[in-house]
């Protein structure tokens, strides 16, 4: 999340920036309401209002990864050539680290359905259909590499075994 615990100019939310927030629909909120993830407070007439605390300690319960997003961001900006002006300069991460912090954020996708996905592309706008295709494209061939590096181990350790 963006804003820090405690931060943000408002102590509670509507039920729109309360989604919006978390990264869901409406349907999903008033699921996890029901659920008791979520705590109400009544507002005027039938509004509904969050605790942006509530909110946001429910994002970071549902996002643990918050450092290593950020790490990827700087990572990347690294990558590209780009400067990161926002910190300090900070030590370069070593490979092992590169790779474990893209397989962490790339394990997020376990959570994104195919609906979720067509629902994205439908969203996309065409200028956008090429490079996202590359993007993937890329993806798709450096976990490829990494399926087979692991395939090629368990076969020389069934081998030796």
């Amino acid at each position: 999340m963006v804003s820090k615990p405690g931060g943000g100019r408002f102590a509670f939310v509507d039920a729109g920036e309360a989604a919006r927030r978390l990264g869901i629909d409406r349907v999903t909120l008033d699921l996890w309401v029901k659920e008791g993830r979520l705590r109400t407070h009544r507002g005027v007439g039938r509004d509904v209002f969050f605790r942006s605390g509530d909110v946001e300690a429910l994002y970071n319960e549902l996002h643990p990864a918050a450092d290593i997003a950020e790490a990827l961001a700087e990572d990347e900006q690294e990558t590209n050539g780009e400067a990161v002006a926002t910190k300090p300069a900070r030590k370069k991460q070593d490979p092992q680290m590169r790779v474990y912090l893209r397989l962490q954020a790339d394990a997020k996708w376990y959570d994104i359905s195919e609906e979720d996905i067509r629902f994205w592309f439908q969203q996309l706008a065409p200028d956008g259909y090429e490079r996202n295709k590359r993007n993937a494209e890329h993806t798709i061939k450096k976990l490829q590499l990494l399926v087979n590096l692991i395939e090629d181990a368990q076969k020389r350790e069934a081998e030796q075994a």
